[in-house]
């Protein structure tokens, strides 16, 4: 597996652990892991990441997740700053999955580190 860059949040606040856009996206582009992006739907169709998995934070339920995500896969969540992400996996780790990451800074890190996302809006007239 790729090297782990995380940051440990304060453990009074929460149990997620925050990695970098590019580490995540290693870990994408390597198979390692799944990517839940958990902007809404209006979003999602403004700017999506080829590869990532949506699933609106307003859906979000154990039983949408048990039916998308494989028990024992490391998964990493997204949103656009990083706020909701960790909400999410506060949910996914109350939820029993044992590896789970947010992307620190959210799409505007992966953004700002160059990596691959598609931005429908640039294609609008």
């Amino acid at each position: 597996m790729s090297a782990h860059n995380v940051t440990v949040l304060n453990p009074d606040q929460s149990n997620v652990i925050e990695i970098d856009a590019e580490v995540a996206s290693a870990w994408l582009e390597a198979e390692e892991a799944i990517l839940l992006d958990v902007r809404e739907q209006e979003e999602l169709e403004m700017e999506w990441i080829p590869g990532a998995t949506p699933m609106p934070l307003s859906k979000f339920d154990a039983k949408v997740v048990s039916d998308t995500v494989v028990a024992n896969t490391i998964v990493v969540v997204i949103c656009f700053t990083g706020r909701r992400s960790i909400d999410a996996a506060e949910r996914l780790i109350e939820f029993g999955f044992k590896e789970v990451y947010s992307v620190k800074d959210g799409l505007l890190a992966w953004n700002a580190a160059g990596l691959e996302s598609v931005d429908t809006t640039a294609m609008l007239i």
